[in-house]
């Protein structure tokens, strides 16, 4: 599920702060500052998956070259608590691809140039954990504006009061719209919203949504920052990071007993596609992360730059071949091993996927429907490997209690009573503990009852309903593409084949598919 965050800070050499060093780390470059002689050498610093700079078409050359324009910007202010730079740090949906998250906050940063005349370094950075979702964007801007002449006045609008507030929350919105926009051109449900949770819940509860309503109506969580964060890898969970998961438990109970509440009065109405709490939680069990490390290259932008070009015949072609190798590598997987369920058109439809692609591959609705397989290919194994992505978090589970019970135990075996603190400090030390212990005795009892028989049989029901709906996209597919190949008998058909290797076809009187393998 996509997530919105937007945030606008200042630099000011009061604090210490100087936009060449803030510009260096987010862009990974090294930046020599002219005004002081200082080197800021972030070179070898990963996650920066690419920069670029954008500034009005009047700007001279110097304003697209990170290294000139931020010892420009630093020349060109002469208090000692002068701002010096100002920065959007916005949120990039995981959901889409790296191109398209490229795109998103080029125009971002396009609209806050136009609107306000200055220069932006966009800076996209990338998660550093392989099972990351904090894709994000360091939008560093200069606090004046930029003409033909050079860097000119203020940006005072941007300062604070009535006007600066007024432009942060256009800034929130447009951000959230435009954001939006390019979910929806991507062809993702999710959408962001940048308006307070209470504001969402009462439109919700306006319309007449209560599950909305109340879903929304969740206490949110603290902040927990980067140093937090790197210290929660490490296994270390600080007081926010701990009280973040208390809320999260609180406004999982809380949800649960509302929902079923309003399921018993019947007053349950449905919610809006992509943003309800079931969809949230399909979200992330279905999320199949890849990560690439990006280059870390500048990208230099005239003026407010260009639309994204239309891809070329050839790009589109290349995308068919694309979808239909992921397809077949999906299916070679053999996941789909454990439903029962039969697969014979999908099957047939994958074994002569070259013929078809040689055919078709130059018909728009075939590469539409390539994906739209795709898509139900990754539905299907998502369901099909639920129940034992459950067990396994069953035992994270039962791993966390023990390791929580240890805690508790290690603790008062050394402390039995407050000897090296004052007995307030004992008791706040010895129920942090004691909350840790029940919080994850709860996850625990949670995790197992999503591994009880009628849990496993749900999945299994989801399971069959997804491998239902792939075999109806093959069966239209193969009426809409038909190949000559489709007349042969099952066992002529070929099998399917991946670099070489194939996949044995069933015989006509078997009554289920051999799986793929």
């Amino acid at each position: 599920m996509a997530i919105y965050h937007t945030r606008v800070k200042t630099f000011s050499r009061s604090q210490g702060h100087a936009s060449t060093a803030a510009a260096a780390y987010r862009a990974g470059l090294l930046i020599i500052d002219t005004r002081t002689g200082l080197k800021h050498d972030y070179r070898r610093r990963g996650g920066v998956v690419e920069t670029r700079c954008i500034a009005p078409d009047e700007a001279p050359d110097w304003a697209f070259d990170p290294c000139e324009l931020w010892s420009a910007a630093e020349a060109s202010e002469k208090r000692k608590d002068a701002t010096v730079a100002r920065e959007f740090e916005i949120a990039l949906p995981h959901e889409l691809t790296d191109e398209e998250r490229s795109d998103l906050t080029a125009a971002i940063a396009r609209a806050l140039v136009e609107r306000y005349r200055f220069a932006i370094q966009a800076s996209i950075h990338e998660p550093q954990t392989p099972d990351g979702l904090n894709y994000h964007a360091h939008l560093l801007a200069t606090t004046r504006r930029v003409g033909d002449a050079g860097l000119a006045d203020k940006t005072r609008e941007l300062d604070g009061g009535p006007s600066g507030r007024g432009e942060v929350e256009w800034i929130r919105e447009m951000v959230a719209r435009t954001t939006n926009e390019h979910l929806a051109a991507a062809q993702v449900q999710a959408r962001v919203d940048h308006r307070s949770l209470k504001a969402q819940a009462a439109e919700a509860a306006a319309n007449g949504d209560e599950a909305a309503a109340l879903s929304l109506s969740r206490e949110p969580t603290e902040h927990v920052g980067k140093d937090a964060t790197a210290l929660h890898r490490k296994g270390v969970d600080c007081d926010r990071t701990k009280a973040n998961q208390e809320i999260a438990i609180d406004n999982e109970t809380q949800w649960d007993e509302a929902l079923a509440q309003l399921e018993g009065e019947g007053r349950l109405q449905p919610t809006s596609a992509g943003h309800s709490h079931g969809q949230a939680k399909r979200d992330r069990a279905a999320l199949v992360l890849a990560p690439v490390q990006g280059d870390g290259h500048i990208r230099v932008v005239r003026g407010l730059g260009s639309a994204k070009p239309k891809a070329t015949t050839g790009e589109k072609h290349q995308a068919t071949r694309t979808a239909l190798a992921e397809a077949i590598a999906l299916w070679r997987e053999n996941f789909v091993a454990g439903i029962d369920a039969s697969f014979k058109a999908t099957t047939q439809l994958l074994a002569h996927g070259a013929e078809r692609l040689a055919r078709f591959v130059h018909v728009s609705s075939f590469r539409a429907d390539m994906s739209s397989l795709v898509k139900h290919l990754k539905r299907v194994k998502h369901d099909a490997l639920r129940f034992k992505r459950r067990m396994a978090a069953e035992a994270r589970a039962k791993h966390l209690l023990h390791q929580a019970e240890f805690a508790l135990e290690q603790f008062e075996g050394e402390h039995p009573r407050p000897a090296m603190w004052s007995r307030p400090e004992w008791s706040k030390r010895r129920a942090r503990r004691l909350r840790a212990v029940q919080s994850r005795r709860d996850g625990y009892r949670r995790a197992r009852m999503a591994t009880e028989p009628e849990a496993q049989r749900d999945y299994e029901a989801a399971a069959r309903a997804s491998a239902e709906q792939l075999e109806a996209l093959s069966r239209r597919m193969l009426t809409r593409y038909p190949v000559p190949s489709d007349q042969e008998k099952p066992a002529e058909a070929k099998a399917i084949e991946v670099q070489g290797q194939g996949a044995a076809e069933p015989s006509a009187d078997t009554p289920k598919v051999v799986r793929p393998g």
